[in-house]
């Protein structure tokens, strides 16, 4: 997939707004994912909702957390320590909810530079458990 914007640009977006596109990006991945299941519709929609929340993609970031390379970890850094500007869902944490924002920040970085083999390579090693 082609670039979007060149890097430079796409670093300096908020890192709200890249969290924005990964959110989505995120979405695609694991309904891509579960589609080549032999589940139910109704029960891969559950399922994204499983995955596709701030719990989960905390967890997510901490299993690749030591793969990521400088650029990475400076968009994960800047993502963790922005401020949301609205209330923390209930179901998670603060810290879950900042770690799942720079976990999106992130994939949402990969996706508009054109780096969605690196964005589907850390998505699929994230959703190994340990």
């Amino acid at each position: 997939m082609p670039a979007l914007m060149d890097k430079p640009r796409a670093y300096r977006l908020p890192a709200l707004q890249l969290a924005f596109i990964g959110d989505t990006v995120c979405d695609l991945l694991t309904r891509t994912e579960l589609m080549f299941t032999s589940r139910p519709v109704g029960e891969m929609h559950a399922r994204a909702a499983s995955v596709v929340n701030a719990r989960a993609q905390a967890a997510q970031l901490d299993r690749i957390a030591h793969l990521l390379g400088d650029e990475e970890r400076e968009i994960v850094l800047r993502a963790r320590n922005a401020h949301p500007g609205h209330t923390i869902p209930q179901a998670a944490s603060r810290e879950q909810y900042m770690k799942a924002t720079a976990f999106e920040a992130l994939m949402g970085y990969l996706y508009l530079t054109g780096q969605m083999r690196r964005a589907q390579e850390l998505y699929h090693l994230s959703r190994i458990k340990e």
